[in-house]
This record gives C-alpha cells, sequence and structure tokens, in this order.
C-alpha cells in the first residue's frame, strides 16, 4: 500500500509540474499539448511526396499534422493512401511523437484516393450542374444511405491506421447532409436526413475499428449568429474534436457569428475534445481570385505575416487545452502551410484565467503575453513580454 501511495504521490507532482510549465499531460492518442508556445498545427497536400528537408522543417515544427496527397498530377500512377504512409513514415521517423491524421472524406470521392476509389461498392450518386456558356460539371457523391457503402467508409479508415500508418482520420464534408445543407439540394431533403443518420454510425464504425487511442477530427464545426445556424456540435459526441475551418475567412461574417464560433471551440474543447482553428490572412480573396498570381512568395509571405495578428488573438482568447492554430493562404506546401512566423517562437504560457468579454472586445491575459480582440472592428494586438 505504501508503495502504491508513493506511485500516487509521484503521479500528481509530475503533472503539477508539467502544468506549471505550461505542459499538459497527453490524452489517450493525443498529441503532446503546449502552452510553452502557440500550439499549431498543420494541414496541407503533399502531392506526390515532399523534399528530405520539408519533412525535416515539419517534423521539427509539429507535433499534429494532417495530411492529404491532393493535388496529383493528371498522369500520377500513385495514390493518396501511398504518399501518405510515405509521409507519415518519414515524418515520424524523425519526430516519433507527431501524431499524423489521414484525410478521408465522408461526402464525395476525391481523384486522389485511387485505391479506395477502386473498392467502392456500386454506383455513386451522380448530380449535374449546369454552368453558364460551359460544359456540364458532373458530380459524384457517396450514397451513404447504403450499408455496403457505410462497411466501406469505415474499412478505408481502419485502413488509414492499420496499412498506411496514420494516427487518425481527418473527416471532410462530415456535416453535407445536415438540414439545408448540400446533400439536401442533391438527393431531397428525406434522403439527405438518412445519409446524415448515417455518417454517425460510420463515425462509430470506424472508431472501432481504427482502435480506442485513434483520432476522428471532423470538418466543419462553426458557430451561428441570426442568419447562420450553428454547424457540426451534434458531431461533437461520437468525434475526438473538429476543424473550425472558416473563420473570417473571406472577411463576410458577423461580429455574432465570430464570438460565438470562438465560444463554441471553448466549449468543445472543455469537454475534452481537439479542436483546429484555422486562420486565414485578409488577402485571401484577391489570392483566390487570381489576382496574386504573379507576385513572388517571400512578398505574399510578408502580408500574410502582417495580417496573423488578428486570427491568431481570436484564436487565444478562446483557446484551451487541445486546441491549435493553423494558418495559411491554401491547402499546399507552397501556400503558406510550410512557412514559419515570428509569433510562433514567442514565450506565451499558460492562460491566467478565462478571456474577459466587453461588448465585441475579449481581454486575456497570459504568463508572457496580453491578447485584445475588437471583433467589431476586426482589430487585434498581442502584447509579448
Amino acid at each position: 500500500m505504501k508503495v502504491k501511495h508513493r506511485l500516487g504521490i509521484i503521479f500528481l507532482i509530475v503533472i503539477a509540474a508539467n502544468s506549471a510549465m505550461g505542459q499538459e499531460p497527453a490524452g489517450k492518442g493525443l498529441p503532446q499539448f503546449s502552452w510553452d508556445r502557440v500550439p499549431v498545427s498543420v494541414h496541407f497536400g503533399i502531392g506526390e511526396g515532399l523534399t528530405p528537408e520539408q519533412y525535416d522543417f515539419i517534423a521539427e515544427h509539429f507535433n499534429f499534422i494532417t495530411l492529404t496527397a491532393g493535388p496529383l498530377p493528371k498522369n500520377s500512377k500513385g495514390s493518396a493512401e501511398l504518399f501518405t504512409a510515405e509521409a507519415a513514415r518519414a515524418i515520424k521517423k524523425r519526430n516519433p511523437r507527431a501524431k499524423v491524421l489521414f484525410y478521408w472524406a465522408s461526402d464525395k470521392p476525391k481523384h486522389q484516393s485511387k485505391i479506395s476509389n477502386e473498392a467502392y461498392p456500386g454506383e455513386y450518386i451522380i448530380q449535374t450542374q449546369k454552368r453558364n456558356g460551359q460544359k456540364d460539371r458532373i458530380v459524384k457523391w457517396f450514397d451513404l444511405s447504403r450499408k455496403d457503402v457505410q462497411t466501406w467508409w469505415s474499412d478505408a479508415a481502419a485502413d488509414a491506421v492499420h496499412k498506411y500508418g496514420c494516427d487518425g482520420i481527418f473527416v471532410d464534408g462530415a456535416t453535407a447532409g445536415t438540414p439545408g445543407a448540400t446533400l439536401s439540394r442533391v438527393v431531397g431533403k428525406k434522403k439527405a436526413a438518412a445519409m446524415d443518420k448515417a455518417v454517425f454510425a460510420m463515425l462509430k464504425e470506424a472508431k472501432r475499428k481504427m482502435g480506442p487511442d485513434k483520432l476522428i477530427l471532423f470538418n466543419p464545426l462553426h458557430g451561428y449568429d441570426g442568419k447562420r445556424g450553428q454547424l457540426g456540435q451534434e458531431y461533437i459526441p461520437v468525434t475526438d474534436g473538429a476543424m473550425v475551418d472558416d473563420f473570417d475567412r473571406l472577411r463576410a461574417q458577423s461580429k455574432q457569428y465570430m464570438a460565438n464560433t470562438i465560444k463554441t471551440m471553448r466549449y468543445a474543447a472543455k469537454d475534452g475534445k481537439v479542436i483546429i482553428f484555422k486562420g486565414w490572412p485578409r488577402f485571401l480573396a484577391a489570392w483566390r481570385a487570381g489576382k496574386m498570381k504573379k507576385t513572388p512568395h517571400d512578398e505574399v509571405l510578408r502580408t500574410a505575416q502582417k495580417d496573423i495578428t488578428f486570427p491568431l488573438a481570436c484564436f487565444l482568447v478562446g483557446a484551451e487545452p487541445n486546441c491549435y492554430f493553423c494558418y495559411s493562404w491554401g491547402w499546399t506546401a507552397k501556400d503558406g502551410s510550410l512557412d514559419w512566423y515570428p509569433q510562433f517562437d514567442k514565450p506565451l504560457g499558460p492562460p491566467k484565467g478565462d478571456a474577459v468579454q466587453k461588448g465585441w472586445t475579449f481581454q486575456r491575459e497570459f504568463k508572457h503575453a496580453s491578447v485584445f480582440v475588437d471583433l467589431e472592428n476586426r482589430t487585434a494586438k498581442i502584447d509579448w513580454r
């Protein structure tokens, strides 16, 4: 009994020491979280693979990584599954603590996932999109109302772990069947509801097949206001967490929506979930419209560095343990995902308490930083000390 008592005391001392240093004990299957610096995650497409130097960079700077193999060249003979497996091995060899998620959509096939696509049972749901003056666009959707498709999907999720060496899956398009979302317009409200119900069964089955220490994160989780309803909250109980991917992405969100998104992240994290908060630079609309094609990468990066304060501050006022900040202007390695920002090297330290809200402003104190956000005017300030 004395031995057990001493071990218990040692365990509590270790936890207390970790907390004092800004460290949080890693939960089952979770990446090691720390407040020492801004907790960051990276999510991007690796194409047909990266250079050794790029793998070195990822392993050195990130413990939490989501990989997709897209986009692939049209003549590529490889598949996302194999490219991701190779990348996961390369990263884990360099950083054994890294947790790598496999990108796996739940709504429609991605061209790069050739191995999984070839195993799809039966026919897809086909949607024809009319486009003015252009050829009709054909879109394929998974028919999740079918049990064989549900089994196929969860088997592929298990393969991501057991065959391809990842630590879980990132489920994109998880909310497509919710009322008013895309699938309602494609297959009608009744079938969309049945497909949405199937997603819950698929997620539970995927977790069983992958194992209890493997992760399932879904996308998206959003806030709400008078015009937009909350999105994704119902999937939290059957997953390990989510990505907030749309925060002020095109500067079109109301202050109410942004405030509630921050709170949604906070509540989910306090419930023990992992949250990735995706931040975007202000110039995103111009970049997506092709207006910056000839702008040198270094110049784009300098602008992104100027724009990072607002989304980073919004993240920090709501962040809890197991919340991670992700920042880029696109989804490939060249779009800022493998660039670094000075704010990520500054000491942060644990928060001294929750953020204080006054009107549409938030103030929060960390051991080494003071954070202020004004959602109404979209301004923010981080004072590092």
